[in-house]
């Protein structure tokens, strides 16, 4: 079992308090900008620099964490975010907190946890056998869940206090993760059988054997439109609370709620996958989220809209419990941080822009029709997912005793990877 691997738990706690206080001291920024400047815009504006390190850092942080160390790594990003959020709670308790100034350092934030979230993702693969890997992805997505069932509302509740306040707390998480990771005794640097080429050059084989995955390729496209859809909704969760009358603590509980459901989602993957195809998967769960998603925009009460965001984030939980033990399996060990950050290039770069655009939708159009827009694009991927060949070929996620999937097993494989 994972948690008598030393090691992994080390990994686990160290990374998991540092995204807790990252989770505390995220959901400050927009909220700072936006009960500031009463602007959905503004707050728009710094939700596009905390994401926009997706579309221009995860091509080359995949390919730079297969070369370096990864546990240095994540002491670093750790180091740096500390002081980053030192200088946050210092600036807001002096009152000088114009907007580009958060968006600077909501930017950097975002970066660091590129870099941050690739080296753990592979150094997991370093410390757990080939079979604990379900179990270990299960349990790094609960830990996420629950991250941000404690660590939002955290925020919110801390930001109602005093506005520094959750950015003092994320420095001090930071401080307590560099303790924990420095005690990982496995040895987390790439095994490399050839010389590095050139950093352009390794890029492009980690994208080029993505592409060459007809089913991620196809799954890519539509996370990439969803994850925008995200970002949108996100915005459009803050502007309808704030719109009727909500606090900050009232928004911090609806992203408590959310949490719960991303983390009873993650602790249901290992049952659902074993069960149910990645096709019925992908479509089950985009068909929901047609009805949920766009039901935010149409609420008004914080309860209904707590409940909403719990289902939500369900499939969510689920999606990635499954998405990232996929790769796992598929992806050749010295190519686990390059495919990984195509991936997530893929996938998340269009979060920048979901920013973006989210908030001159809401600014324009207010949030009833952009629900109506979010509800015209995941029909378009819901059926987009329900007819493609590629999806609807896959197979299983995983097969008796931890085998690989059905569809990653070559002709007359009996599933031994060697």
């Amino acid at each position: 079992m994972v948690r008598g691997n030393p090691d992994f738990v080390r990994l686990w706690i160290g990374a998991g308090i540092s995204r807790f206080g990252s989770c505390v001291g995220m959901i400050a920024y927009p909220m700072l900008v936006l009960w500031q400047t009463g602007s959905a815009a503004a707050s728009g504006y710094v939700a596009f620099a905390a994401t926009l390190p997706n579309l221009l850092l995860q091509l080359p942080a995949g390919a730079l964490v297969d070369r370096w160390d990864r546990r240095k790594a994540m002491l670093g990003c750790d180091a740096v975010r500390l002081l980053v959020f030192a200088g946050m709670a210092g600036a807001v308790a002096g009152h000088w907190v114009p907007v580009p100034l958060v968006m600077a350092a909501a930017f950097v934030e975002g970066a660091l946890g590129i870099f941050y979230q690739s080296a753990e993702q592979v150094a997991v693969r370093h410390v757990v056998p080939a079979g604990q890997l379900p179990s270990a992805f299960a349990r790094n997505q609960a830990r996420g869940s629950a991250i941000g069932l404690l660590g939002q509302p955290l925020g919110g509740l801390l930001f109602g206090v005093t506005r520094w306040f959750p950015f003092a707390v994320t420095a001090l998480a930071q401080l307590v993760a560099l303790a924990c990771l420095a005690l990982i005794r496995k040895d987390l640097r790439p095994v490399r059988t050839a010389a590095p080429k050139r950093l352009h050059v390794e890029v492009a084989e980690g994208v080029r054997w993505l592409w060459r995955n007809r089913f991620l390729r196809v799954m890519s496209a539509v996370f990439a439109g969803s994850n925008l859809l995200f970002q949108v909704l996100n915005l459009t969760v803050m502007v309808v609370v704030k719109e009727h009358g909500g606090t900050p603590a009232q928004l911090g509980l609806v992203s408590g709620a959310a949490g719960i459901g991303g983390l009873l989602g993650a602790m249901a993957a290992g049952w659902w996958s074993a069960r149910v195809g990645l096709h019925a998967t992908s479509v089950i769960g985009h068909a929901v989220w047609v009805v949920l998603m766009p039901l935010v925009a149409f609420l008004s009460d914080p309860v209904a809209i707590a409940l909403d965001a719990a289902g939500i984030m369900f499939v969510a939980g689920l999606f990635t419990v499954c998405g990232n033990v996929y790769l796992a399996w598929a992806t050749p060990g010295e190519l686990q941080g390059r495919v990984l950050s195509s991936s997530a290039f893929l996938t998340s770069g269009a979060n920048a822009l979901g920013a973006l655009v989210g908030g001159y939708m809401l600014a324009g159009l207010g949030p009833a029709r952009t629900g109506l827009v979010i509800t015209a694009v995941l029909v378009l991927l819901t059926v987009t997912v329900a007819v493609s060949p590629s999806v609807r070929a896959a197979g299983r996620m995983s097969g008796p005793a931890g085998e690989e999937p059905v569809a990653l097993r070559p002709a007359g494989s009996r599933g031994d990877r060697g």
